[in-house]
């Protein structure tokens, strides 16, 4: 498998890590499971922080969307396991029709954010590369048309720091 450079990897890593965390509180919840504990959320992120680094270090292979379904499919998994034993969640080790669907859904809901992300950025990018000279082209402009403005210079010492004692500066002089 021949794999490619990807500027956009760690743009995919912090999302699959950002969204890996929110989609799978939520889908675990509309599933039917209860809301996360604190203690099941500080995990959830850590875990979801450390698949998302993985995910920005891995080599992008040439169909990087299998590989992104993959990914978000195994955070998917590994966030409902944690959210289970964590919390111990009333429907045991196995995962109902609801709550698989739940994950179901997130997962290429995840998997099309990221794309889209992705996709917007690079025509951004485009765009800008396209934009960019001519802004210059117009922003520096060799021909001016008004004159230089004179340049008024105030006698004195060369220095940068003058400390003759010359000068007006300091308490007034008292006269008695």
């Amino acid at each position: 498998m021949s794999m490619t450079t990807d500027g956009f990897a760690l743009l995919r890593g912090a999302s699959v890590g950002a969204l890996s965390a929110l989609v799978t509180a939520a889908a675990h919840a509309f599933g039917g499971g209860m809301p996360p504990s604190g203690a099941a959320m500080v995990l959830l992120a850590v875990v979801s922080a450390a698949i998302g680094y993985a995910t920005a270090a891995a080599p992008t292979p040439v169909a990087p969307r299998a590989q992104l379904l993959m990914i978000l499919t195994a955070a998917q998994s590994v966030g409902h396991l944690l959210l289970t034993v964590v919390d111990g969640h009333h429907h045991g080790p196995l995962i109902t029709q609801q709550m698989f669907a739940a994950h179901a859904v997130a997962i290429l809901v995840g998997a099309l954010a990221i794309r889209g992300a992705e996709h917007g950025i690079r025509r951004a990018v485009t765009s800008l590369r396209e934009a960019l000279p001519m802004l210059v082209a117009l922003v520096v402009d060799d021909n001016r048309i008004a004159p230089p403005l004179p340049v008024y210079r105030i006698p004195g010492s060369p220095r940068l720091l003058d400390l003759s004692g010359c000068g007006n500066r300091g308490p007034p002089v008292r006269t008695a």
